[in-house]
């Protein structure tokens, strides 16, 4: 009896041990990173559907004219986050992201201002600004993920905000949209960037180095090393691989029986359901290693759309398939994010890395729908688990850059 009370206390002792290491170290290192990759970052990347669809209505653009002026707002997140990654360790970091942030709202903004219909170019122009900024602001937040003194779990915890973020501004898009257009669209947009900009005072001015030990090597790889090609390699892969898939899922659904309301239901439902990809990875943090979680996720996350593309006539698979989407992506998401922190401590790959996830989400639609018009469904499903594959091999090549051994 007593063995048992024992046995109980333990237990209950480690459950309070992993939730007290599951809580944030620093909440406001935390909230202001998070404002600042995701809040203003990525967040034109959760409305990507909606800017499409608006513009295409709204100003009489053809699919590949809407589609190209994504490409060019995150191909614009790219090439931002390439020229001050260099500098990331140096430059004043809260500064960058309040430029960052006035740039994007302003590109937003100008989006709505404009007397009558925008004209093609200077819609380009608009959203070329809009994604310098947010790239400026993606790069420093994700830079700091890199002075935490435990980045998978703060990577965990952005990816919870990230995921809280989606299931706020989903329904404010759709209603913006319906109710104002494409105007109503951007519009939108600048509003929740200027919610989360008083976030951003408590971002570190400059980048603090943390000890490193075997569970956090903190390593000094620079953007020209072998690591970090591996790196932004598997990043922009992990991301063309979604994005190739997720421009499908609507259309599969269709086609398997379901209706519109009942296919944005189920996305909903996966929404929600994601949410318990990064709060188990906060959880199980480093407990485990890195390799296990990262290489779990990656494949994971590739079956998904793998199955749910093999077997589009297939109503149980796709079922199952679109409510695992949110999980898997976010959990390999978070992982991908520590790895990239965990390679330097400077935060230079890091602040890369998060330029090459936006170009592998501008260039997926493009591909997949390349593919699936071509060669239709089985094939694409074909493409998406090579991406993965190398999404993999691409990861673990860059972790075994720092030697680690992790089981």
């Amino acid at each position: 009896m007593k063995g048992a009370q024992t046995i109980q206390a333990d237990k209950g002792s480690t459950v309070l041990v992993m939730f007290k290491q599951s809580v944030p170290d620093d909440w406001g290192m935390l909230l202001s990173a998070f404002a600042a990759s995701y809040g203003i970052g990525l967040v034109t990347l959760l409305g990507l559907p909606y800017l499409v669809g608006s513009t295409i209505d709204g100003l009489g653009l053809s699919e590949s004219q809407a589609g190209l002026a994504g490409t060019v707002e995150f191909l614009s997140v790219l090439v931002s986050s390439l020229i001050i990654a260099p500098f990331v360790n140096r430059v004043r970091r809260r500064t960058v992201a309040f430029v960052g942030m006035l740039l994007a709202i302003s590109g937003n903004l100008l989006c709505v201002i404009q007397d009558g219909p925008l004209t093609y170019n200077t819609l380009i122009f608009f959203r070329a600004i809009a994604g310098f900024g947010c790239g400026l602001a993606l790069a420093v937040g994700n830079a700091t993920l890199s002075n935490a003194a435990d980045p998978e779990k703060m990577a965990a915890h952005m990816s919870v905000l990230f995921v809280t973020l989606m299931a706020i501004t989903m329904p404010l898009f759709a209603w913006a949209t319906d109710a104002l257009g494409y105007k109503g669209m951007y519009g939108i947009l600048a509003v929740c960037m200027l919610c989360v900009s008083p976030l951003l005072i408590m971002l570190p001015q400059s980048a603090v180095e943390q000890a490193a030990s075997d569970v956090h090597p903190h390593g000094h790889e620079n953007l020209f090393s072998a690591a970090a090609f591996f790196m932004l390699a598997a990043m922009f892969c992990f991301a063309l691989r979604d994005m190739s898939g997720w421009a499908f899922v609507e259309r599969i659904g269709l086609d398997v029986g379901y209706s519109g309301s009942e296919i944005s239901m189920l996305l909903s439902a996966q929404g929600i359901i994601g949410i318990s990809g990064p709060i188990v990875a906060s959880i199980i943090g480093s407990r485990f290693g890195i390799k296990i979680p990262l290489s779990i996720g990656i494949i994971t996350s590739g079956l998904v759309y793998f199955f749910m593309l093999l077997f589009p006539t297939s109503t149980v698979v796709f079922t199952v398939s679109a409510l695992a989407i949110g999980t898997t992506y976010f959990l390999t998401l978070t992982y991908m994010l520590a790895l990239a922190a965990e390679l330097d401590t400077k935060g230079r790959i890091v602040a890369a890395s998060g330029g090459f996830l936006s170009a592998g989400a501008a260039f997926g639609p493009l591909t997949g729908g390349y593919i699936v018009e071509q060669f239709g469904y089985s094939t694409t499903s074909w493409f998406i688990l090579g991406m993965a594959s190398l999404t993999l091999i691409f990861a673990l090549s860059s972790l075994q850059s720092l030697h680690i051994s992790r089981s």
